[in-house]
């Protein structure tokens, strides 16, 4: 009993498929039928060029996010090398610019900065356009 309730839905399903094709169609339906086919080709071949657009654009979201990234980890190693040293200091002062040991993380980063004094800093981390990704100041 059990078994025949299983193979009903699947004699149901047997009946859902498409017809086989029939080499005698008339004129106009093969001509629809093959207009149809074209279209439904030309929106694949659509589908595919939006794909590809979009997975360049993506990369060079990655690209620039990346670069943020890079930028903020900088941005943060300084930061905390500017307190670490502040707070070892006489007179608790932030370093001149001939003291500042930039960290590792800001080898390949473009710094610039705004203001360098005793009881405060200001720096940039900018990419290689000169547009500015990270600004940090302190305290």
């Amino acid at each position: 009993m059990k078994a025949g309730l299983l193979l009903l839905p699947l004699l149901f399903l047997g009946g859902c498929r498409p017809p086989a094709p029939d080499q005698r169609l008339p004129a106009g339906q093969a001509a629809h039928l093959a207009a149809l086919s074209a279209r439904v080709a030309a929106l694949e071949t659509e589908v595919a060029e939006l794909k590809a657009r979009q997975s360049d654009h993506a990369a060079t979201n990655a690209g620039d996010v990346t670069a943020r990234a890079a930028a903020q980890n900088c941005a943060m190693a300084l930061a905390c090398a500017l307190e670490t040293f502040r707070q070892g200091s006489v007179g608790n002062r932030y370093p001149t610019a001939s003291q500042v040991d930039l960290p590792a993380a800001c080898g390949d980063q473009r710094m610039g900065w705004q203001k360098l004094e005793t009881q405060q800093y200001t720096f940039t981390v900018a990419n290689g356009d000169g547009q500015v990704l990270v600004q940090q100041s302190g305290p």
